[in-house]
Formats: structure tokens, C-alpha cells, sequence
């Protein structure tokens, strides 16, 4: 604030100086790193010279040149009043008669008009502003600095003012280019923010509406908010106006408690990430079964779903786990197969030879035999017919004509039934490449389980449908119950070997595992829907034939074999075969049935080495065999003994591989499946031995190339 009157002591000290001189030294040189702002006031004091308000204006007139100051305070009883300037002193001294006249008044009579007099603890910005603000030669007069008890704490040049209201403008300047700069950035980082978000956007659009899942977001009662073109087209909405507003009428009863269970988790404790399974109920299209994975989006309250239709893939699953489970059966059944086989061929063999010239107990202790060795043969070709189904005699069928046949088969337990049947079949044949027995036995294990499935079931209904559909060129077999339905952890599981829901004394499992084994040998497929309560669908397909195909092969006659008596006594022949006992077996059957000289080997590469030596009229080889197996051996001979390969014959258990018969068949080579009966092996075997046996190589010089 400014003080006009305000009375200062006499300071009496000597003046500050900077450079040893009697000048008095700037205070720039206090000046603060703070900032000019925060710059003491006292720091910019110039010196501290002041006079008593008493003072006659001579001795004034002298103080000031002897001081070398311009401007000096006033001072009554230590108090500053005013301030007093050199010039104006000498001004008045000066004049004419002024010595004369104002020699001896006091220096309080020639103060300066208004004097800027401020506290010290004055703003550095209010000080500025007022003495900047000062008009002529007011503006050049030094402040006058003074504390609390308006004691003179010196006085400030205008220079200083100035330089300090330069640094003041050179730091706002600074201050001001600090916050371009920071506003620069700032707008850079919006800039930057801004082009992410949109990039955000743009990469949100893209995988929202290009995502291969359908993607919905939702509330928490299932509520579509937003949803991709995906989701349309995954519940058949693409091709329609209608709008998606909810999810959940979609959901399958039995599932929309757990789906708005999991939406109400989400939503109160913002939960991980959860997959599950839904099944969804879909216009025109049925049940499918969807993968849904969900999340909670916290910036906006929802749900995100994504869901999948996984029904045929899992079917596809399904499938191929099956066929891996029946791919280890048809290992294992093969290896059963063709070891029981070995070691039944010699008990039906030697049961046979006991018939032979034996009396009638003996014949009667072999029939049994025989009859029990039938028995275990047909379980072992059971086996074999559920892992590997033989190639059926196929013959183009009527697939109606099969199922009709079927049901009159069955008259008695559907008459029995108290359900209703109901058939559908095509007004036109339904032609199919197939062997007919085999499709009426899949046929009756599929209506007699859904006959059980109906038991004590009022209102039953069971329908069989046969149509063609022909832009898939297949044959189609439904049977439909409203049975008791299947369960959905079943499903997967009820065309595996031996599995059943039934006590023991209803079925063993098999039944529907050589459905499918017979419907795959015929080159179809055979699915199964259903839900627990509301009954099974069980769909067959076949290939669908042209009608113009022949309906019927030409039947093929053979010649009756001639007996035994008709082959020259004393051929050579060769056995080869791993099984001691069953080498032994055909070397008495040969023996007895033809008086031939059997010579034994254990393996082909034995076998070779009996060739090289001598000439057979006939080889039978065992196909499975250590070290060289049936089929090399036979390629070997081949080679080197032609004529002898042609007077071949293949002994099997079981060969183990389709692709191996399908080329035993291609190379013409006769196979007696094992166990075998004496007459078997003489219809075989004949018509070789009655043929003049082949010459020696060794001693003829036979070509020993292939045909």
C-alpha cells in the first residue's frame, strides 16, 4: 500500500556496494532462482538513503551530492513520510534567489508531489502494475520499500522494476510456450487417442460382423441388445424382417434355467468366462446344439455370447469315435477269430478222419464233435460279422419289399403290442443294392427296441417310413417311436459293442452295434435322434440305385468236383503252415483222402527252400505266418516257379485285412477258410491233383518269369 506521510528514522550505515566504490551496488544481483514472481522485494533494493524531514534543503542539497543518489526518504521520528529527489532540490537551490530564499527550509517543504511508497510484503505483479503504471517524471521516481512498522527498508530503481518486469514477461513467455508445447502434445495425444479409438471402432465392427460365431450382446434375462449377421443366419433369421429380441425362448426347456442361471452370475459378479452347451429349439430346423460362450463386458453392462452350432460336428465326433472303437474291435475280434480258428481246424480234421472207416460209436463221439465245432465256428463268424460284416450277396432289392417282409415276420409281437403302427412308403420303388437278409435283421432290431422303448406306455405309436430322396440319390428308412427316448449321455454310446441300458436278460448290447455294421458294409449311414420322454428317431440311408439296372446277376453254375477217385495216388504236395498240429491234420487228410506224399514247412521261407529242391503238385499256405507270410510267399513263387504258383492254395483263420482279400481275389488263388472239413479240402484240392503235375524246372529248363 502507499504511505505519504509516513515519518523514517536516519539511517545512518554506509551504502551497499557491488564493486568496492562508494556506488551503491544493484540488488538485481539477489535476485532469486525462484522466478520473478516469487522475487523478495528487499532483493531489489537500490540503497537505503534517507534524510530527517527536518533537514534544511542546503544541507539536504549537500547530502545528495555527496551520496551520489537521486532519490532519497524522508523520515520524521523514523518513520517514512515521503521521498525526495535530487533534481527537485537543486531545481529550487538553483533558482534565482532560491539560496537565498529556500536555504534553510526544511527538505519536507520540497517532497515529491506522490511518492510510491509500498509494504514489503506487497505482490511483485501489484508492485509492478503501480509504478509501471506512473505518467512523466513520476515514472522514473525510485519506490520507497518500507516494512510493518513503516521503517524505510530501502528504495527500488525503476531499472529494477523494469529488468524484473522483463524476466516477469520472459518467464510468462516461457511459461506460455511450456503450455503450447503441453497443449501440442495434449492435442497430438487426443489426435492420437481419437484415430485408436476409431481404429478400436473399425476393428470392433469388423470382427463383430465378420466373426465366423454368431455374437449377441445381452442383458441379463437374455435379451438381445445387439447381434452380428452371423447369429441371423445360425437361427434361420437371415433370409426374414423379423427382429432377434430375446435368446431365450430359443432355449430348450431342460436348459434355460442353467442359461439364465449363468446371465445372472455374470451380471452380479462380473464372473470369468464360461463355455457351455445349449440345445436351441430352431424354426423348421429342430433341435440343434449350440456351443455358447459367454462374458461379462463391465464398461457396459452386458453380456457377450457367442454362440456355434456344433450339432454336426459333434455327430461327426460321434462317428469317428465309433469308428476308432471299431476299428480296436476289428483288431481284436480278427486276432480272437483267427487263433480260435486255428486251433478249432484240427479238432473238426481229426474229428473227421475218426468218421472214416469207424464204428458207430466212434462215428457218433465225432458228430458231436463236429456239431460242437460248428457251434464255436458260428460264434466266431458272429464276431467277425460285428467287427467285419462279410461282403453281402448283393442283389438290387426293394427297400419297401425288405421292410414289408420285415413286418410280417413280426406279426406276432406287434399284434402282441398294444401301440399303434403306422407305415409310410413311397408309391415307387425304392431300389437299393443290398443283400436282403441282412437289411430285415437291422429292420427287426430297430422296431423291436422301439417296442421295448413302449412298454406300458399308453397311446404308443410307431412309425416306419421308406422314401427315395433323389437330389441326394439315397434310400431312406425311418423308424419313429414316443417311446421312453434315449438320454443325452447315451447317445454317443449306443452303437458300441455290448453297451445296454437293459438288464441282462433283455438284450446284450449287440443288436444295434450290427445295425451299424451292416448299414456301413452296404456303404450308408445310420444316425439316431431323441429326447429323453418324447421318444428316438432312427434313420438308415443307402446308396439309391438306377432303376435300370439289371435287377437280378446271372447265375453262375460250377462244375461238380470230381471225387477223389479220380486223382492219381501218389502227388506231391507241400503244406506250409506255423500251427505243428494243423501241418499235421492235412498231412493225414491228404494222405488219406488222396495217398499223397506230403512234405511240411513252418513258414515260406522254409517252403522256398523244399522248391528248390523239389517239384509239387499242389502248395496249400497258411495267409498269417512269421518270418515270410502266405502272400509273399505266394509272390515269390511267382517269380521263380509260375507253374507251380498256378497250383496254389490259401488256408486262413482269419486274413485280417480286407484290402488283402480284395487282392487274393484279383490274383485267382482258391482260399479254404478255417475250421474246414475233410470234403471241403477234396473240392478244392481235386481238380489240381488231376491235373498232370507240373515238370521240373531244373530238369526241363521251365521259364522261370512271371505269366
Amino acid at each position: 500500500m502507499e504511505l505519504s506521510h509516513f515519518p523514517a528514522p536516519t539511517n545512518g550505515h554506509a551504502p551497499e556496494t557491488i564493486d568496492g566504490s562508494n556506488r551503491p551496488a544493484l540488488a538485481l544481483a539477489k535476485l532469486t532462482v525462484l522466478g520473478a514472481e516469487a522475487t523478495p522485494l528487499e532483493s531489489l533494493v537500490h540503497h537505503r538513503e534517507s534524510v530527517d524531514a527536518g533537514t534544511p534543503l542546503e544541507s539536504a542539497h549537500r547530502d545528495f551530492r555527496d551520496r551520489q543518489v537521486e532519490f532519497m526518504a524522508v523520515c520524521r521520528e523514523g518513520c517514512v513520510i515521503g521521498l525526495c529527489a535530487r533534481g527537485q532540490i537543486g531545481f529550487v537551490m538553483g533558482s534565482r534567489f532560491g539560496f537565498a530564499l529556500y536555504s534553510h527550509s526544511p527538505v519536507e517543504t520540497a517532497l515529491v508531489a506522490e511518492p510510491l511508497i509500498v509494504m514489503h510484503d506487497t505482490p511483485v505483479r501489484e508492485l509492478l502494475d503501480r509504478a509501471m503504471a506512473r505518467h512523466g517524471d513520476a515514472f522514473h521516481e525510485e519506490v520507497v520499500l518500507v516494512d510493518a512498522d513503516r521503517r524505510l527498508l530501502g528504495l527500488i530503481p525503476v531499472e529494477a522494476l523494469a529488468q524484473l518486469q522483463s524476466r516477469l514477461v520472459a518467464e510468462q513467455l516461457d511459461e506460455l510456450r511450456r503450455q503450447q508445447a503441453a497443449l501440442l502434445e495434449q492435442n497430438l495425444e487426443l489426435f492420437r487417442a481419437n484415430h485408436a479409438l476409431r481404429q478400436s471402432q473399425g476393428l470392433y465392427l469388423g470382427l463383430f460382423e465378420g466373426h465366423t460365431l454368431g455374437v449377441a450382446l445381452l442383458d441379463v434375462d437374455g435379451g438381445i441388445h445387439e447381434h452380428n449377421q452371423r447369429l441371423a443366419e445360425l437361427l434361420g433369421f437371415a433370409e426374414t424382417s423379423a427382429a432377434l429380441i430375446s435368446l431365450t425362448p430359443w432355449v430348450a426347456e431342460t436348459d434355460r434355467p442353467a442359461f439364465l442361471a449363468l446371465l445372472q452370475a455374470h451380471a452380479d459378479s462380473g464372473t470369468a468366462a464360461a463355455t457351455r452347451e445349449l440345445v436351441l429349439h430352431l424354426p423348421g430346423r429342430g433341435a440343434r446344439l449350440f456351443r455358447c460362450s459367454t462374458g461379462w463386458i463391465r464398461e457396459t453392462g452386458q453380456i457377450c455370447a457367442c454362440l456355434d452350432d456344433i450339432t454336426d460336428q459333434r455327430t461327426l465326433e460321434r462317428n469317428m469315435l465309433r469308428r476308432e472303437k471299431q476299428t480296436l474291435l476289428d483288431t481284436l475280434v480278427g486276432g480272437i477269430a483267427h487263433e480260435l480258428n486255428n486251433k478249432l481246424t484240427p479238432v473238426l480234421g481229426f474229428a473227421d478222419l475218426l468218421s472214416v472207416d469207424r464204428g458207430a460209436d466212434v462215428q457218433r463221439y465225432a458228430d458231436y464233435i463236429q456239431k460242437s465245432v460248428g457251434e464255436a465256428a458260428g460264434i466266431v463268424r458272429q464276431l467277425l460279422q460285428l467287427s467285419k460284416p462279410v461282403a453281402p450277396a448283393a442283389q438290387l432289392v426293394d427297400l419297401r419289399t425288405v421292410v414289408e417282409e420285415t413286418l410280417v415276420m413280426l406279426r406276432f409281437q406287434l399284434r402282441e403290442s398294444p401301440c399303434e403302427v403306422r407305415t409310410v412308403f413311397s408309391a415307387t420303388p425304392v431300389w437299393v443294392m443290398a443283400e436282403a437278409g441282412q437289411l430285415k435283421q437291422v429292420t427287426i432290431n430297430l422296431v423291436l427296441n422301439a417296442l421295448q422303448a413302449m412298454e406300458n406306455r399308453a397311446g404308443g405309436m410307431l412309425a416306419i417310413e421308406v422314401h427315395a430322396c433323389e437330389p441326394a440319390r439315397q434310400a431312406v428308412l425311418t423308424v419313429t417311436d414316443n417311446g421312453c427316448g434315449i438320454a443325452a449321455e447315451n447317445l454317443g454310446r449306443i452303437f458300441d459293442p455290448f453297451f445296454t441300458t437293459k438288464g441282462p436278460e433283455r438284450g446284450t448290447g449287440l443288436g444295434l452295434s450290427i445295425c451299424f455294421s451292416v448299414v456301413r458294409q452296404h456303404g450308408g449311414d445310420i444316425a439316431v435322434e431323441s429326447q429323453p420322454g418324447s421318444g428316438a428317431r432312427f434313420t438308415i440311408t443307402l446308396p439309391l440305385e438306377d432303376v435300370g439296372a439289371l435287377l437280378f446277376a446271372p447265375a453262375t453254375g460250377t462244375a461238380a468236383a470230381p471225387g477223389p477217385a479220380d486223382v492219381p495216388r501218389g502227388e506231391r504236395v507241400l503244406v506250409v503252415e506255423d500251427e505243428e498240429v494243423v501241418r499235421r491234420l492235412l498231412q493225414e487228410m491228404l494222405r488219406a483222402q488222396f495217398g499223397c506224399r506230403v512234405d511240411l514247412a513252418g513258414n515260406g521261407a522254409e517252403a522256398l527252400d523244399l522248391l528248390v529242391r523239389e517239384n509239387y503238385a499242389l502248395v496249400l499256405s497258411d495267409i498269417r505266418m512269421p518270418v515270410m507270410s502266405g502272400p509273399e510267399f505266394f509272390l515269390h513263387l511267382r517269380e521263380v516257379r509260375p507253374g507251380i504258383a498256378r497250383r496254389f492254395v490259401f488256408l486262413t483263420g482269419y486274413p485280417g485285412d480286407r484290402r488283402l482279400e480284395e487282392e487274393i481275389a484279383q490274383w485267382d488263388v482258391p482260399v479254404i477258410p478255417k475250421p474246414f472239413t475233410l470234403a471241403r479240402l477234396a473240392e478244392v484240392c481235386t481238380p489240381f491233383l488231376r491235373l498232370p503235375p507240373p515238370p521240373d524246372a531244373a530238369a526241363t529248363g521251365e521259364d522261370t518269369r512271371p505269366d
